[in-house]
C-alpha cells in the first residue's frame, strides 16, 4: 500500500524541522558516543523525595505500596522525629566537636527546619559546612535508632540539585557507611527494615548498604517466609543486580506458590525481569499463567505489566498452550487495561511465533482509538507484532493503524530525535506491510540524521536499516515510486556482511536450518551438477540455493560461475547475474528457500511477515522461489528427500 507517493517534492516543514534538529544536536555533540549530556539542575529531583532518578519510578512506588501493607515496624528501632531544642544560629562560627551524638542530631533537625522554611536555602550553603563535617565524623558512633532518625531527616530535607550536592552527599554517604558496618550484626528483619528506610531517598542503587544487605540475605532465600522473600526481591529489583543463587527464589516460589497473591507475584516477576533472570521451571511458569488468568478481571495494570514482561521473557515452546489460553482469557480485558499492558499482550507470543488473532485485533482497535497516547517505542513494537504475525485483518484495520502511525510522525519530532533508532526500526516494520511515506524515509536516510543516530560509525547500524534500504531498491525500484535518499552503499555492504550467516559447511557445527539447506544442495547434486548456495538478498540473514534452468537444453547451467566469487554485498538480481542474457526467456532462475520453524506462525502454515517479504523480493529480482517447509522435509531417508524435492521442482522445470 503506497501512501503519499511522489516523484519530486519539497520536504514538509515538519521533516525539515527534524533534519534541522538533527543538525543542531550534532553540532552540540550530544550524539557522540563519548559525549555526556549535561542537564540543567532545575530538571533534576522534582519529587518530594530526594532521588537519584530524574523521574519518579511509578512501578517501584506501586510495589512499595504493596509492601507497606504487610510491613510491621521492628520494635525498639523506630525513632520519632524530635523537635529542635537548640536555637543556635548557623551563621555564627561555633565549635561543633564538643556536642554529643544526640545534640548533633538535634542540630540536624534545626538544619532541616531552616531549609524547609526558606526555599532559597539548601544544605549545600556554606554556613552548614562546619556542622556537616562534625556530624559526619560522629556518624560511625550512631546506633540503629539514630541512623533511622538520620534517614528520616534526609527524606524530610527535600530535593537537592542532585545526589552529589555538597554536604548532602557527605551525610548520605556517611550514613551508608555506618549502615554498611552494621550489616554483619543485623538479622534479616533489621536489614530489610533499614532498606525500607533507604527507599524514599532513591539511593538504593547508588549506595552500598542495600546491595550488601541483599547479598547477606541471599544465603537463606530458600527458607525466607513469604513477606521477607517479596521484600528481598523488591530490593534485588531496585539494585538491578541478580544474586548468585536466584534459583533459590524460584524454588521458594515454586514450593510455596499458593501463599502468594497476584501482587506479591508481580513484585517477584519484577525482580526476575529487571535482573534479566528467566524462570526456568516449566511447571512454575504454567502456574503463573493460571494464577494471572484467575485474577484477569481484577489484576491492576502495573502488576499485570510486570507479569507479562516476565512471561514473555521466560516462556518457551512447552508453554504455547498456556499462552494461547491466557490470551483468550485476556482479550475481553483489552478495553479495561492500560495501553502498556495491551502492547505486552500483543507481544507475548512473538518469541515463539504464536499468533492470537482475536487478541491482536482487540489491541489494534484500542490503539486506533488512543493513537495520540502512544509513545514512539509503543508504535514500533505494535508495528513489529502486526508485521510478524502477517495476518489478514477484518477491513484492513491493521493498515488503518499503521497509516495512523505515519500520520503521527510529523508531531513526534522530539521523540524521533530522542529515539532515532526506534524511528528507523518503525519505518522498516511498516514496509513489511507495504506502508510507507517517501518523505519520512528520505529524511531518515539524510546524512545528518544518520550521523545523529549512529555517530561517525554509521556501519554500526543494524539489519533494520539495510532491510529498509533493500525495500527501496527492490520493491520501489520500478515506476518512479521512490526518488529520495538511500542508505550509503558502502555501509550497506559492511552491515550486510556482519549480519549474514556463513555459508553452511559440513566442516562446522550446523543448525537445523543449515543442515536442511545442505541436505537440499546434496540431494540436488546427485542428479544435477550445478547448484549453488549464496546470499541472493544480502540484507537477509540466511542464504538460499540458486539454480539456473535452461528450458531449451532441459538442463541446469552453471549458476555459480555467474555469482561473485567473493562477498560483494550486491543484490543478485536477474540483471546482475545474467547481464546480456537477462532477456532470454528460456533461462529461468530458481531459488530454493529453506523454511525453518521460525519462518512460520506456530500451528499454522502462514509465514511470518519478514519471510513473506523475502519471498516477494526474490520474485521481484527475477527468481522463482520454491519454499521447503521444515515440517514437510523428510529427514530420515535420502530417497524420500529426492522424491519430495523434485516433486516441488518439476512443475517449474517442465514449464516452457
Amino acid at each position: 500500500m503506497l501512501i503519499g507517493s511522489m516523484s519530486r517534492y519539497v520536504l514538509p516543514r515538519s521533516h525539515m524541522l527534524l533534519l534541522n534538529r538533527a543538525g543542531a544536536l550534532k553540532s552540540r555533540k550530544v550524539f557522540s558516543r563519548s559525549s555526556t549530556v549535561m542537564w540543567p539542575a532545575s530538571n533534576i529531583h522534582t519529587h518530594p523525595y530526594v532521588g537519584a532518578k530524574k523521574f519518579t519510578d511509578t512501578e517501584n512506588d506501586y510495589a512499595r505500596e504493596i509492601l507497606l501493607s504487610s510491613i510491621v515496624a521492628a520494635p525498639n528501632v523506630v525513632a520519632a522525629l524530635r523537635a529542635p531544642e537548640s536555637t543556635q544560629q548557623f551563621d555564627e562560627i561555633i565549635d561543633w566537636e564538643p556536642l554529643s551524638d544526640r545534640e548533633l542530631l538535634d542540630q540536624f533537625h534545626q538544619v532541616v527546619e531552616i531549609c524547609a522554611r526558606d526555599d532559597e536555602l539548601c544544605i549545600s550553603d556554606e554556613r552548614f559546612d562546619s556542622f556537616v563535617h562534625s556530624f559526619v565524623s560522629k556518624m560511625p558512633q550512631f546506633d540503629e535508632e539514630q541512623l533511622v532518625e538520620t534517614l528520616k531527616l534526609l527524606v524530610k530535607l527535600g530535593p537537592t540539585p542532585n545526589i552529589n550536592t555538597r554536604n548532602y552527599s557527605q551525610i548520605w554517604e556517611a550514613t551508608d557507611k555506618a549502615c554498611l558496618a552494621k550489616v554483619p550484626s543485623w538479622n534479616t528483619e533489621k536489614l530489610l527494615f533499614m532498606a525500607d528506610q533507604w527507599y524514599p531517598l532513591r539511593l538504593a542503587k547508588v549506595g552500598k548498604f542495600v546491595g550488601k544487605a541483599v547479598f547477606k540475605i541471599s544465603s537463606k532465600l530458600r527458607k525466607l517466609n513469604k513477606d521477607d522473600l517479596v521484600r528481598t526481591v523488591f530490593y534485588i529489583n531496585l539494585t538491578r543486580v541478580p544474586v548468585e543463587n536466584m534459583i533459590d527464589i524460584e524454588l521458594n516460589l515454586k514450593n510455596n506458590f499458593y501463599r502468594f497473591d497476584i501482587d506479591d507475584l508481580a513484585i517477584l516477576c519484577m525482580g526476575f525481569f529487571k535482573t534479566q533472570t528467566p524462570i526456568r521451571s516449566v511447571e512454575l511458569i504454567s502456574k503463573i499463567y493460571q494464577l494471572t488468568m484467575h485474577n484477569a478481571s481484577t489484576v491492576k495494570d502495573i502488576s499485570l505489566a510486570a507479569i507479562l514482561k516476565l512471561l514473555r521473557y521466560s516462556s518457551r515452546i512447552p508453554h504455547a498452550q498456556c499462552m494461547e489460553q491466557f490470551l483468550t482469557v485476556f482479550t475481553p480485558e483489552v478495553p479495561r487495561i492500560s495501553l502498556f499492558c495491551c502492547l505486552h499482550l500483543a507481544l507475548l507470543g512473538s518469541d515463539i511465533h504464536l499468533g492470537h488473532q482475536p487478541c491482536l485485533e482487540a489491541v489494534i482497535e484500542r490503539f486506533i482509538k488512543d493513537i495520540k497516547l502512544l509513545r514512539l517505542k509503543d508504535m514500533e513494537r505494535i508495528a513489529f507484532a502486526i508485521a510478524q504475525n502477517n495476518m489478514t485483518h477484518t477491513d484492513n484495520r491493521d493498515i488503518t493503524l499503521l497509516s495512523a502511525i505515519l500520520d503521527e510522525m510529523p508531531s513526534r519530532i522530539d521523540e524521533i530525535t530522542t529515539y532515532p533508532k526506534s524511528y528507523l526500526t518503525l519505518l522498516h516494520f511498516l514496509t513489511l506491510k507495504d506502508v510507507y511515506r517517501e518523505e519520512l524515509i528520505t529524511a531518515a536516510f539524510e546524512p545528518r540524521f544518520l550521523h545523529m543516530t549512529y555517530g561517525r560509525n554509521v556501519a554500526s547500524a543494524g539489519r533494520e536499516v539495510i532491510s529498509l534500504d533493500g525495500y527501496l531498491r527492490i520493491n520501489l525500484r520500478d515506476g518512479g515510486k521512490y526518488s529520495g535518499n538511500y542508505f550509503p552503499e558502502k555501509q550497506f555492504k559492511i552491515i550486510a556482511k556482519m549480519t549474514q550467516d556463513y555459508i553452511p559447511s559440513r566442516e562446522y557445527r550446523l543448525s537445523k536450518s543449515d543442515r536442511m539447506l545442505l541436505e537440499i544442495l546434496e540431494t540436488l547434486q546427485k542428479r544435477h551438477k550445478f547448484a549453488h548456495i549464496t546470499h541472493l538478498l544480502p540484507h537477509y540473514q540466511r542464504p538460499d540455493v540458486a539454480l539456473l534452468w535452461d528450458s531449451n537444453q532441459r538442463q541446469l547451467l552453471d549458476v555459480a560461475s555467474r555469482c561473485p566469487k567473493q562477498y560483494s554485498g550486491n543484490i543478485l538480481s536477474r540483471q546482475f547475474l545474467l547481464k546480456d542474457d537477462s532477456d532470454r526467456q528460456e533461462l529461468k532462475l530458481i531459488s530454493i528457500v529453506a523454511g525453518s520453524w521460525n519462518c512460520y506462525i506456530r500451528g499454522q502454515d502462514r509465514v511470518t511477515g519478514g519471510f513473506a517479504m523475502k519471498l516477494k523480493q526474490l520474485r521481484l529480482i527475477g527468481f522463482e522461489p520454491v519454499v521447503i517447509p521444515w515440517y514437510e522435509w523428510p529427514i530420515n531417508s535420502e530417497e524420500a528427500m529426492d522424491t519430495y524435492l523434485f516433486e516441488k521442482l518439476n512443475p517449474l522445470l517442465e514449464q516452457q
